[in-house]
């Protein structure tokens, strides 16, 4: 299984999810890959409704979650009972299948569980 990571900029230390090509502090251009805390703050988030016909639900919640470095990372919830402050834990799990392929990313889940 994949843990999810942060990369800091070598020039400047600010640290970003996903990987970037060029840091939006200072514009370096070389990272050092880290662990992403595993608890964060939620943000915010959204329920889409309008999904593709592929999708195997009918709804989908998306938060973004900031990490104690003020690293922040997209990905699904796993329950619709959220709100905005509360503490989340990530996983990296199977958030989809498109044509037998399955595709990995974050999904969060409350903190107590």
């Amino acid at each position: 299984m994949e843990v999810p990571k942060g990369y800091q900029c070598k020039a400047c230390g600010r640290v970003f999810h996903p990987k970037r090509r060029f840091c939006l502090g200072c514009g370096g251009d070389q990272f050092k890959e880290l662990a992403l805390e595993k608890e964060g703050t939620l943000l915010t988030f959204t329920k889409l409704h309008a999904l593709t016909m592929d999708f195997t639900t009918r709804t989908l919640m998306l938060g973004i979650v900031e990490y104690p470095r003020g690293v922040r990372a997209l990905g699904q919830l796993s329950t619709d009972k959220v709100e905005m402050g509360m503490k989340m834990r990530h996983r990296w799990e199977k958030v989809r299948e498109i044509n037998g392929q399955e595709i990995y990313g974050l999904k969060f889940y409350p903190a107590s569980k």
